[in-house]
Order: structure tokens, then C-alpha cells, then sequence
């Protein structure tokens, strides 16, 4: 499959699962997305903040949530929701969802911009690299934080 990038209403997807870039520490950023988020899954809100709070995530993981529809997937790619998101950490996040997405039975997923639009090249050259020659669908909305 290939990487394709979409302009448009994230949550409007019909992908198997939805990725978000999210902050080690379990604490949403302010933003129109985690707003959305929090408001439409407080489930994964509450467990991902006691998740990151017990310090069970850290920069790189990644967390899939099946509870939902779409399923959810935090990518966490900051230790704090203040500042921009590290490469590093976005890499090795996208390098560890490669790693697993076939054996959790990921198919498809829509995934929201992962770094700040300065950083957004580097990013996608990331996605391309790393997706490109796989077999899960990878849908990019990079306009899903403004």
C-alpha cells in the first residue's frame, strides 16, 4: 500500500483506526484535536493520562486502544505536551507501529500530523520511507491540528 495525504475532517475517516500524536506524561495538549478527543472518548482520555502518569508510556511507543470505533492509536512522540514534537521520538513512534501493526490486526489508519508544520517534510519523507512498502493503508491529514 501506499502513504496518502488528505486535507480534511480526521474523524470523518473510515479507516480501521485513528493515530494521534500524544505526550509521555498522560497530559493532553491544547489543541482543536485533543479537544475532540477528549470529548469524544473520555474512556481513552482517563486511561491514557493514568497510563502516562504511572509512567507506562515513553517517547516512541506506541498504544493501541480496541475499545472505540475507530480504534485509537497514541503515538507518543513528546514527553510533554508543551513544545514541539521531537524526530527522534516521531521516528522511532512510526518504526515501532511498523514493527506491530500487522500482528495487532491494524488494516487501515488515518493518522493526524504528528509534528509541527515546520518539521512536516521530514515527516512525510518518515511516512514514505517507512509505509510505503507495507501492507497497512496509511491515510496523513495534515491539517488535523489547526
Amino acid at each position: 500500500m501506499t502513504v496518502t495525504f488528505e486535507h480534511g475532517q480526521l474523524w470523518d475517516t473510515t479507516a480501521q483506526a485513528v493515530g494521534i500524536g500524544l505526550a509521555a506524561n498522560g497530559r493532553l495538549g491544547v489543541s482543536p484535536l485533543h479537544t475532540a478527543l477528549a470529548d469524544r472518548w473520555p474512556a481513552f482520555v482517563s486511561v491514557y493520562r493514568q497510563r502516562g502518569r504511572g509512567g507506562l508510556l515513553a517517547p516512541g511507543d506506541v498504544w493501541i486502544w480496541r475499545e472505540s470505533t475507530p480504534w485509537l492509536v497514541g503515538l507518543i512522540v513528546r514527553e510533554t505536551p508543551q513544545g514541539a514534537a521531537r524526530l527522534r521520538y516521531v521516528e522511532q513512534a512510526l518504526l515501532s507501529l511498523a514493527q506491530v501493526w500487522e500482528q495487532e490486526g491494524l488494516h487501515s489508519l488515518a493518522l493526524a500530523g504528528l509534528a509541527e508544520p515546520d518539521d512536516s517534510a521530514r515527516v512525510d519523507e518518515l511516512l514514505q520511507r517507512i509505509f510505503n512498502r507495507n501492507g497497512l493503508s496509511l491515510t496523513v491529514y495534515g491539517d488535523a491540528f489547526r
